[in-house]
């Protein structure tokens, strides 16, 4: 599963009030549209909830650093095949705990070519975003409305957060502690699954760290949230189980 997932997005756009002025936004309740996610990025502050759902593993962005050494990003796996979401059920959402990445939908930052600063877009292509119902991104004279001032100051501590995230994942990279994982389940109609292309914490390199290494990540936070990715690796086994119920529930040989 080395393939990155579809993204959310179809065709973004610049939010640009001259050609949006009468626009609105619906409140995100079908999550059809993240059917095909078979993972998300996560940032370090969501993981406290995300590790009781999902497994956190972590996943190469496709960028490079200056040393031309991949760049990481943690991420919360929601299927095992490409494509695949277990935790979307027709439009509901199936968790207690939906992430950032999804609920900002259908709104995300991005800086443009040739431009300056950071800009706002949105799906131009989502059924939410029209000019009968929900509401008003605009006011009359060209301002943000509430819903989007909202959507800003989210989008805005979404980046802060996915800044910080960066700095963790760097911090692991330079320890060394990140190893290549391969998961391999059976299914109990005989089908098997195989599930590669992440990264896990190496809890042998964990161990083997010097004291001072271990106060600094205890010190910082850090630590934690390792620890927090381990435990989450169990829920490996809860996916295996929905696909098992979903397979089921297609009508395959038990």
């Amino acid at each position: 599963m080395k393939r990155a997932a579809p993204s959310l997005y179809r065709r973004p756009v610049p939010l640009d009030p001259a050609q949006h002025l009468r626009r609105r936004v619906v409140p995100l309740a079908d999550y059809s549209i993240a059917r095909e996610l078979h993972a998300v990025h996560i940032t370090a502050t969501e993981f406290p909830q995300a590790a009781l759902e999902f497994p956190i593993v972590f996943v190469e962005t496709g960028n490079s650093d200056a040393a031309g050494r991949p760049e990481m990003t943690p991420a919360a796996l929601l299927g095992l095949s490409h494509g695949e979401n277990l935790y979307v059920d027709g439009s509901r959402w199936d968790s207690r705990y939906i992430p950032a990445y999804i609920r900002r939908y259908p709104f995300l930052t991005a800086t443009l070519p040739g431009g300056e600063g950071v800009n706002v877009l949105v799906d131009d292509a989502w059924s939410g975003f029209g000019e009968q119902a929900g509401e008003p991104l605009f006011e009359a004279d060209a301002t943000p409305a509430p819903a989007l001032r909202r959507a800003m100051d989210f989008l805005e501590r979404y980046a802060h957060e996915a800044e910080r995230t960066r700095a963790f994942c760097e911090r692991l990279r330079r320890l060394g502690v990140l190893k290549e994982m391969k998961a391999d389940a059976t299914l109990p109609n005989g089908q098997s699954i195989s599930v590669d292309g992440f990264h896990t914490v190496d809890e042998d390199r964990l161990r083997a760290f010097p004291d001072d290494t271990v106060l600094e990540l205890w010190g910082n936070g850090m630590l934690m949230l390792i620890q927090m990715h381990l435990v989450s690796l169990v829920n490996i086994r809860h996916l295996v189980n929905r696909k098992a119920v979903r397979v089921s529930a297609a009508g395959q040989p038990a």
